[in-house]
């Protein structure tokens, strides 16, 4: 019966305790599969750790692995109305122009109106089309343009004060959403110039023009429908303001080595940042000889997985195609097994031939994170594989832990119930030789008597 026990009730054991013990060491089997869980575990989560490691300098290294990464420019102006913004990789160039005029967008308002009763509302773009709208209202109206995705022209209503009879008076003002001569419209309300008598052009849409070279024989207009002028020379733009007009403005672009430099270590420190990891996990750290230190051993000691990963990532960063080393600009492996950094001999390099050294560090890169991709491919990557393996193998032993558990559970019922039938069996044992001691000893005080 649940809930009772017969501890050494007749025979005077610890059944409880000895259930215990015997239990204890058919768990043993079990224990051990536990320790190897959790070891599992804790490389697991070691794994994983790496990995997004891994992953992350294959990010930063498919960013790097284009020359002109490692060719970044800084642009400047004489004017503070006028940015000059560069591309990586841009040519070194100046540039002298006068800012003739800014881009502007086309807008207009019509004469005060107190309502719109259904008149046919026509605008026409510079390109020709036209779209048409209606309303029973000025509200209505408004939407119905604002409504038209493609029109280009935004609408909306302006107080204009009063009329005789107090009603409210609006303005209809329809802008273009572009700047640029091309954005130019007409209005027209059945027929009539909306921004005619009682309305006006507030601003006509304009291109924005520069003059390059003024005053030369070289002197040439440049247009564009907004302030900015892409490529004025190759990856290098500049965006005028209506402030800048009439100023004359250079702009020039320069190589940038300082830039160049600290990118190529911010990779190149990532690299020996990932072997750095991978170094302190697959090391034999022996004592210092001291009391009481001891030998510590990484967690990957022997993981042939984890020792070839190194070996791809650091093959990758100084191995080139053809052999040659990279000390020439400042890039040379140790006796260490990372990536020695010459940051002088670098960034001297970037400052005299940024082609030619851009061109060798994007290499790299691109080895780089290829070797680094195929590790930790969020599908085929190899440690990634690794990960999924050890996950598997995990379940495998959870699931052996679950069913060993649910033996145990029944060999320690089965048990129990053994020692209770023992002891109840002992008892009634123990109680038949009351009884017959009882009687022998009555029967021998009655032939005494006698």
């Amino acid at each position: 019966m649940a809930g009772i026990s017969f501890d050494g009730l007749a025979s005077g054991l610890n059944t409880t305790e000895l259930i215990g013990a015997l239990i204890s060491v058919e768990r043993v089997p079990v224990t051990l599969m536990e320790n190897k869980l959790a070891e599992n575990e804790a490389r697991i989560s070691g794994l994983r750790a790496l990995n997004s490691q891994i992953a992350s300098l294959a990010e930063l290294a498919k960013e790097y692995s284009i020359a002109d990464a490692f060719r970044p420019a800084t642009g400047s102006s004489t004017s503070e109305n006028v940015t000059v913004t560069v591309d990586d990789g841009a040519t070194p160039a100046t540039l002298d122009f006068r800012v003739d005029a800014a881009a502007a967008k086309q807008s207009g308002v019509s004469a005060p109106l107190s309502g719109w009763n259904g008149e046919t509302l026509s605008i026409t773009r510079a390109d020709g089309t036209t779209a048409d709208f209606t309303g029973d209202s000025l509200t209505s109206l408004v939407d119905a343009v604002n409504g038209d995705a493609e029109l280009g022209v935004d609408a909306t209503l302006i107080k204009a004060g009063t009329d005789a009879e107090g009603t409210t008076l609006y303005r209809l003002q329809l802008t273009s959403q572009d700047t640029g001569a091309d954005a130019a419209f007409t209005a027209t309300a059945d027929g009539a110039d909306l921004f005619g008598t009682g309305g006006a052009i507030t601003s006509t849409a304009a291109d924005a023009r520069i003059t390059l070279f003024p005053g030369t024989g070289a002197e040439q207009t440049i247009t564009s429908a907004t302030n900015e002028f892409a490529d004025l020379a190759s990856g290098v733009s500049v965006t005028v303001s209506a402030k800048a007009v009439g100023e004359t403005v250079t702009a020039s672009a320069s190589n940038d080595p300082t830039a160049a430099t600290e990118r190529a270590e911010k990779l190149l420190k990532q690299i020996n940042g990932l072997l750095n990891a991978i170094g302190s996990v697959t090391t034999v750290t022996p004592g210092s000889g001291s009391a009481g230190s001891t030998t510590s051993a990484g967690m990957f000691v022997g993981d042939s997985t984890v020792r070839s990963i190194n070996d791809k990532i650091f093959s990758a960063a100084v191995r080139t195609e053809d052999g040659t080393s990279q000390a020439w600009f400042g890039v040379q492996p140790d006796r260490y097994g990372r990536l020695e950094i010459d940051t002088e001999t670098l960034k001297q390099a970037l400052t005299e031939d940024p082609a030619a050294v851009g061109t060798a560090l994007a290499a790299l890169a691109g080895r780089v994170q290829e070797a680094a991709s195929s590790i930790s491919d969020q599908y085929d990557g190899i440690l990634t594989q690794s990960i999924e393996s050890r996950v598997t193998e995990n379940q495998r032993t959870q699931t052996s832990i679950d069913s060993a558990l649910r033996r145990l559970e029944l060999r320690e019922t089965t048990l129990r119930a053994q020692f209770t039938a023992m002891e109840v069996a002992l008892a009634k044992a123990n109680s038949l030789q009351s009884y017959l001691s009882g009687q022998i000893n009555t029967n021998n005080a009655a032939a005494n008597q006698r």
